[in-house]
């Protein structure tokens, strides 16, 4: 074929060339990662997804639907996972990317945007520093970022990636992927989702890299991603626990399909924390979840 022969092939929008094996991963993805949170969507969305799998309607439609199905009446136990699945099964259809904190910020915004700005506050950063009390931790919390510093983090997290140039994310290239990964989720900047933004972000970036990242780990072990990532950034000397990232590096070989590890969240627990509860660090050891070894 000749150079000129090239210019026959008309521009199209991208979405004209999705594959329905493409269409089912962004919902699988979509729905498995609600369940980071202890969400489920409801019987409709799952419908209406199907509808767009096998090609009956664009995401759009779907979309359009979802959204007034929320409108058209009460639905709390489902509106979240219900609206946040949707977005997120359209931002992994569009697979926009740029790898700047503003990429994070945008994520948060896109994901959140239809549900209460007075609680999800999409695309906007925290004023105070929260604990969450991990089941794994024995009720202990990671120690987050404080806010004074969320900007410094993430510029300096960012601006050390943009160095890297990764090729087959093997070994120390997984290792520093995994890393920069779980430090973003530490620094925790937004009110309400930053498991699932964290989440979508690294999708988009392993796509912007290449790679095709499977469905199954994000569809079926949304759990043990997050617990994962505490495991990665929770350190407690007294506790002999130190950040172990080998969770978030198994989780990854799966979605690369390089793996075949067997993700038990119950290989995470820190028995430490169990043993002697009065180790817990970052919250009140009266607020272990198992007291029986409170003095």
């Amino acid at each position: 074929m000749t150079a000129e022969g090239l210019d026959s092939f008309a521009y199209e929008p991208a979405r004209s060339r999705e594959s329905e094996a493409a269409r089912r991963h962004y919902w699988a993805v979509a729905i498995g990662l609600q369940r980071v949170d202890g969400l489920e969507v409801s019987p409709y969305v799952r419908e209406a997804a199907a509808g767009y799998v096998s090609g009956e309607r664009t995401l759009e439609e779907t979309g359009r639907l979802v959204r007034a199905y929320h409108n058209a009446a009460a639905h709390a136990d489902t509106r979240e996972a219900d609206l946040v699945a949707q977005r997120i099964a359209e931002l992994l259809a569009a697979a926009p990317f740029c790898l700047a904190p503003d990429m994070l910020v945008e994520v948060h915004r896109y994901l959140f945007q239809d549900l209460d700005p007075a609680v999800y506050h999409p695309g906007e950063f925290k004023a105070e520093r929260m604990v969450k009390q991990e089941d794994i931790l024995n009720g202990d919390s990671v120690l987050y970022a404080d806010p004074l510093v969320y900007d410094m983090a993430l510029k300096g997290a960012f601006a050390t990636e943009q160095g890297r140039l990764y090729t087959a994310l093997e070994r120390d290239e997984l290792a520093s992927f995994c890393h920069f990964v779980a430090f973003l989720w530490q620094v925790h900047p937004f009110y309400e989702g930053n498991t699932r933004t964290v989440a979508v972000f690294s999708a988009l970036y392993l796509n912007h890299l290449g790679f095709d990242v499977s469905r199954e780990p994000f569809e079926s072990s949304a759990l043990y991603f997050r617990d994962a990532l505490v495991r990665a950034m929770y350190r407690n000397a007294a506790a002999g626990i130190f950040p172990d990232e080998s969770f978030l590096a198994a989780f990854f070989e799966n979605a690369l399909g390089r793996g075949r590890h067997a993700l038990n969240r119950e290989d995470l627990v820190c028995t430490a924390l169990f043993d002697a509860p009065s180790l817990i660090r970052n919250v009140d050891p009266a607020s272990a979840l198992d007291k029986r070894n409170l003095p």
